[in-house]
């Protein structure tokens, strides 16, 4: 991304809001994410390519002789394009999605397109923290994981894609100038997590992209597993940014009725603990931006209401939190109810004290539809949804981590390919999500550590039945292997019936 110059620079600096957390919103779905990520580092196709029946006829590499049902024919074999390329799957999830550009799976490099960058690069330049980090070897990884198999249906597809010369552009890293000014926002110690989340970041894409266990599977779970990897580090990354501590506490079953009453609320509680990073970083940006516009000795700012028009220090309302939001004069507020709740009276001025104004601001357009809040927070929700993690999936107020069956065998491959093994112990696997994730399933001194601020505290009976739970995810999806009462093996579904008790 070198083509990014001091004018990009400046315009980021103009973000506000996202500059400071380093997101705006969620990009859904998690396809799309993935297609961004690899955006970073190869060079999207500039000509947009429609892959239909009469693009691949037209070509001549589809050839059909029954005339009599060309139509139903034409029909038949577009719906199964869109099934296999991922147009059906992206649009399903994604109901935004401009309706004359078309998004696909990259089953070859002409296919990578791009979207709106929410997550603002933030996976590619937590990478990229890392001075060691080596972009080069990542990159040919990537383009071997994505683009060299030929095996299965992908054969055939790929079949129809002659005529082109299918050959991956290259992108170089993006300028270190860039990347420092990114992560300029935080302070020494959120970088140093923010370093060593990259490096883990690195470190899992370096297994998946290279493992027997991910590179032996057909491209559509490969691309499932590369997707799952990246979105998880979305929410880890709003966990890490939140302190050093806090833990993800983690139903072991999304539905299982063992687990209600206090664990319940406690996994509800911990979802809210780790979503209200959001609401505390908006009012620190507001409260950062604010205290620039603020003139005079006494540090406050001077409001006055008069003729239906608010001022703050001498300037219209929505001018001044224009300036403190950097997103423009957008939102007006009804003059009787910024009245009403900065407590003015008419032509009266009042002196507010910064803290004040942010948070009475905030109050005011958090439950906007659109609200900055409101498109922050959502990352969250949205992350989890997308790989299995949160629930429930409608769009009630109380959530809670959970571990689907889905996310639960993602986590097991990933384990054993990192750790270079056919099988482990269950125990081995839960201290593994607890110290490189933070996830919490069963009861350790580490996990009372990260969720000493969540309340009810739970007891060991309480964990005992998360993690009862939690082994019926995984024996669901033949992760599990029963040696005894009280001792379990996780593996691979594949290598289940290879076992062999010595």
């Amino acid at each position: 991304m070198a083509s990014q110059t001091a004018g990009g620079t400046q315009q980021k600096r103009n973000e506000g809001i996202a500059s400071y957390i380093g997101i705006s919103a969620p990009e859904t779905p998690r396809y799309l994410l993935t297609n961004n990520f690899l955006a970073d580092y190869f060079e999207p196709s500039k000509e947009e390519d429609v892959y239909d029946f009469d693009t691949f006829t037209q070509r001549g590499t589809l050839y059909t002789e029954d005339e009599a049902n060309q139509e139903p024919l034409k029909a038949s074999f577009d719906l199964f394009l869109k099934r296999y390329l991922g147009e059906e799957a992206i649009r399903e999830e994604n109901r935004k999605l401009t309706e004359n550009k078309h998004f696909y799976f990259p089953l070859i490099p002409e296919m990578l397109t791009d979207s709106t960058a929410n997550l603002r690069h933030v996976l590619y330049r937590l990478q990229l923290l890392d001075p060691k980090f080596d972009f080069d070897a990542m990159q040919r990884k990537l383009d071997h994981y994505m683009f060299a198999d030929v095996s299965g249906l992908n054969h055939i597809l790929k079949i129809l894609f002659q005529g082109k010369e299918h050959k991956t552009r290259y992108k170089n890293p993006e300028k270190r100038e860039v990347t420092e000014e990114y992560w300029s926002m935080l302070e020494k110690g959120q970088r140093s997590r923010m370093l060593r989340l990259g490096q883990r970041l690195s470190g899992d894409l370096d297994t998946l992209l290279t493992h027997a266990y991910f590179l032996q599977l057909d491209f559509y779970r490969r691309y499932h597993y590369l997707s799952m990897l990246l979105t998880s580090y979305v929410i880890q990354y709003i966990v890490v940014r939140k302190d050093g501590t806090t833990g993800i506490l983690c139903k072991g079953n999304p539905l299982d009725s063992r687990l209600g009453g206090m664990l319940h609320r406690a996994c509800c509680n911990n979802y809210d603990n780790i979503r209200n990073l959001f609401p505390a970083l908006l009012q620190d940006c507001y409260e950062q931006m604010t205290r620039k516009l603020v003139t005079g000795e006494d540090k406050r700012l001077h409001m006055m209401g008069r003729d239906g028009q608010v001022t703050v220090n001498n300037k219209t309302f929505e001018e001044f939190t224009a300036a403190v939001t950097g997103r423009g004069m957008r939102n007006h507020i009804p003059y009787e109810k910024l009245m009403q709740a900065f407590e003015l009276k008419e032509g009266e001025q009042k002196p507010v004290p910064v803290e004040e104004f942010v948070l009475r601001y905030i109050d005011l357009t958090k439950t906007r539809r659109g609200s900055t809040l409101t498109k922050l927070s959502s990352t969250l929700t949205t992350s989890g949804k997308q790989i299995g993690m949160i629930y429930p999936r409608s769009n009630v107020r109380q959530k809670y981590f959970a571990m689907s069956e889905n996310l639960a065998e993602f986590y097991v491959r990933l384990y054993l390919a990192r750790a270079g093994r056919r099988y482990d112990y269950l125990d081995h696997f839960l201290e593994d999500l607890q110290k490189r994730y933070r996830i919490v399933i069963a009861k350790s001194a580490e996990g009372d550590r990260r969720l000493k601020e969540i309340k009810p505290r739970l007891s060991a009976q309480d964990f005992a039945r998360n993690k009862a739970a939690f082994i019926d995810t995984l024996n669901s999806v033949s992760c599990l292997i029963k040696l005894s009462d009280s001792g379990y093996v996780v593996t691979l579904p594949e290598r289940k019936g290879d076992f062999r008790l010595i």
